[in-house]
């Protein structure tokens, strides 16, 4: 069996990465999990809720189908903070029910090549400061990588206690494809819409039904 040539292999795979991205995209911001075929009634949600209940602009975000049933991946500028956001729709949540197609928003803060040593390098870097204990959750979709083979060379560089059930802040690690996004938040950040619906008192007003 012939070889391939070294150079035509590097540039198929950056093609290949290159076409992954458009098919396949994820963006540093939000990703939202919705029922099969609600992508779009999930993204005409999210788009209502943040720029008529939060304010802000259309051209600061963009929405994106990721071709991946029941997940949708919303971009945001640089200047905003995911986590920021996703408090602000918890808050917004607290006083009147409003979503019924977007089940669970969760931060993403960065985006890179789904690449354990790139991730390893890319946390090294931020030199996270954090006390308390913490965990490492892992969703993958049409990745070959293992989840151990992300957590143990990830949870080799901090020497805080693990803590899989109550931790004081996590490492929130999303794969779509050959994209890896990721997001250092406190547990609450991964917002359950329907947790939230259910834990809401009987008279808190629901937006569908006014």
């Amino acid at each position: 069996m012939n070889e391939i040539d070294p150079e035509i292999e590097r540039n198929l795979n950056d093609k290949i990465r290159l076409l992954s991205f458009y098919i396949m995209p994820l963006y540093p911001g939000l990703l939202i999990s919705t029922a099969k075929n609600e992508e779009r009634s999930a993204s005409s949600e999210i788009h209502f809720i943040l720029t008529n209940r939060l304010g802000i602009e259309e051209s600061s975000f963009r929405i994106r189908d990721t071709r991946i049933s029941g997940l949708i991946t919303v971009g945001l500028d640089d200047d905003m903070d995911p986590s920021e956001i996703i408090s602000r729709l918890i808050r917004l949540e607290d006083d009147q029910a409003y979503f019924m197609h977007c089940l669970k928003i969760r931060p993403i803060a960065r985006v890179i090549d789904a690449d354990v040593d790139t991730l390893v390098d890319a946390i090294r870097e931020e030199n996270i400061q954090r006390h308390g204990s913490f965990r490492i959750s892992v969703n993958k979709r049409h990745s070959p990588i293992s989840s151990m083979d992300i957590i143990k060379p990830v949870a080799a560089l901090f020497s805080n206690p693990v803590d899989l059930d109550s931790p004081s802040w996590e490492i929130w690690i999303e794969i779509v494809a050959d994209r890896l996004g990721y997001a250092v938040i406190e547990p609450e950040m991964v917002f359950s819409t329907q947790l939230a619906y259910q834990d809401q008192d009987d008279d808190v007003p629901n937006w569908f039904l006014d």
